[in-house]
């Protein structure tokens, strides 16, 4: 902590503040009973012969107020033999006692009793006190049993050792990356401009540290397939105390778990997968990044894009010489990185390209627009025409007319959203989209597969939850969408995130 904060918290002697007003002069703070649960307390009194259990109404240093029978009258000055002051099994008091005062309180007699032996260790109490909280049933963070340790369940050792290990390895590669970082000149590991240096080292880091995280995280993916539901929250919780904290220093995954937008997935998330793939404050913090983005599921974003680019692109020369515009529409468009590719690509355009992007995030549009705009002002300033819809989610899958005004189109493509989607309601998705169009078009609607090995840390370090699609039942969705349609599956790269093409003729 900075010398000057500490010392902006210490104060001269004579700035020093004592009592005011009544507390110039000074009593014994009164503690009620409720006050120092959850030590139970059991006061004992004994006057003549009989020996009574009462109700402790407050404590102090020096006395005690109890709730006294009404039908027993004791008078102020009275002595009692015995005094016994227990919580729990200690016992703070044991010996004589004269009754200080008598007072009635809401229908009950209260006696107020003055110690006469000694005077109670009132810190001794509230030392009780805090030990019995931190350890007490209602504490979820007490962990003085086996069995309030959420992470603990019995099994799944392959699992626990894999997530161990790689903590383990974390460590070590925190700790070295760390030496590393101090012998390197600031700009060749945090600057964005190319530098041989800067990309020897990044080579470096995907055959060394990139390489051995992701294949710790597809074997402890493949480990915890097999583990039942009913585990889940404490393999969570294992996995959270060996590695999640490692994982937060990345940029992306930390955006992905936070989720800002209170969405998973959101435009600048796919913006660290296209673009930003070595961020974070430190060397470590940038290799777990460049970790994230060489998973598989990482991969398979940029590999679908790709697939898209492809199929458009093969879609436009296969109309060339018509001077009929030929017309897409992108669904949860996101910042439209295969459009951008596209147009940047493209050689020359002998057609016109009517283009809609749809997002329920204007942030995304926003972003999309301003990409997009300069590149099409300079290439294709005639030929291409960009329309962003913002619109909700919600009502693009309820209203089959959403698109209606906006004319049929050559392809319509979806990438992400069909994983978030039950079946029914995918099908009602693909229905809409294939109703719009034109004779000749096609739909693609892209669907994360079972074998998707990214899934242990996208679903118990990111919550990021996604609905696996076996291929066939992908298929169906098509096929149920529309069935006088032709459908097939196309596969990316990444062989986790397959399409399924919807062609009308």
């Amino acid at each position: 902590m900075p010398a000057k904060l500490v010392a902006a918290r210490i104060k001269k002697y004579e700035e020093l503040d004592g009592g005011q007003g009544r507390e110039v002069f000074f009593r014994p703070h009164r503690y009620r009973a409720a006050d120092l649960v959850p030590l139970h307390a059991t006061v004992s009194v004994k006057l003549g012969e009989g020996l009574r259990e009462c109700a402790l109404q407050d404590i102090s240093q020096n006395g005690v107020a109890i709730d006294w029978p009404g039908e027993l009258p004791v008078e102020p000055g009275t002595a009692v033999s015995e005094l016994v002051i227990r919580f729990d099994d200690h016992v703070a008091y044991r010996g004589e006692a004269r009754v200080g005062s008598v007072r009635e309180q809401a229908g009950v007699t209260v006696l107020g009793l003055q110690l006469v032996d000694l005077l109670l260790d009132m810190d001794e109490l509230l030392h009780l006190r805090s030990i019995k909280l931190w350890s007490h049933d209602d504490n979820p963070g007490a962990v003085t049993h086996p069995q309030k340790a959420v992470w603990r369940v019995q099994g799944h050792e392959r699992f626990k050792m894999l997530v161990s290990e790689l903590g383990l390895y974390l460590k070590d590669a925190e700790e070295q990356l760390a030496e590393l970082e101090r012998t390197l000149p600031w700009h060749v590991v945090h600057s964005d401009q190319p530098s041989p240096a800067r990309t020897a080292l990044i080579e470096r880091l995907k055959g060394t540290f990139v390489a051995e995280v992701v294949r710790a995280s597809e074997e402890i993916d493949a480990a915890v397939r097999s583990a039942p539901p009913a585990h889940t929250k404490a393999l969570t919780a294992f996995s959270h105390r060996q590695v999640h904290h490692f994982f937060m220093q990345s940029p992306s995954m930390h955006r992905a778990t936070v989720k800002p937008f209170g969405y998973p997935g959101d435009y600048e998330v796919m913006r660290f997968l296209y673009e930003r793939n070595f961020e974070g404050a430190t060397l470590f913090a940038k290799a777990v990044s460049l970790s994230f983005d060489q998973t598989r599921a990482a991969q398979a974003v940029r590999f679908r894009k790709d697939l898209v680019k492809r199929q458009l692109r093969g879609l436009i020369e296969s109309r060339r010489g018509i001077d009929k515009p030929l017309r897409f529409l992108s669904v949860a468009a996101g910042p439209a990185q295969e459009l951008v590719e596209l147009l940047t690509e493209l050689p020359e355009l002998t057609q016109p390209l009517e283009i809609v992007l749809f997002d329920q995030d204007k942030g995304a549009l926003a972003y999309a627009y301003r990409r997009l705009k300069p590149i099409v002002n300079a290439r294709f300033p005639q030929q291409v025409q960009v329309l962003y819809l913002h619109e909700s989610i919600k009502r693009l899958l309820r209203d089959a007319d959403i698109f209606t005004g906006f004319g049929r189109f050559d392809a319509i493509y979806s990438a992400g959203l069909a994983d978030y989607l039950q079946a029914t309601t995918a099908v009602i998705l693909g229905r809409n989209l294939v109703g719009r169009l034109a004779p000749g078009g096609v739909a693609l609607l892209a669907n994360m597969a079972p074998e998707n090995p990214s899934r242990w840390y996208m679903e118990q370090h990111l919550d990021w939850h996604l609905i696996h699609r076996p291929r066939g039942e992908l298929l169906e969705i098509g096929k149920r969408a529309a069935p006088e349609a032709r459908c097939q599956i196309l596969e990316e790269e990444s062989g986790v995130n397959p399409f399924v093409e919807i062609a009308v003729d």
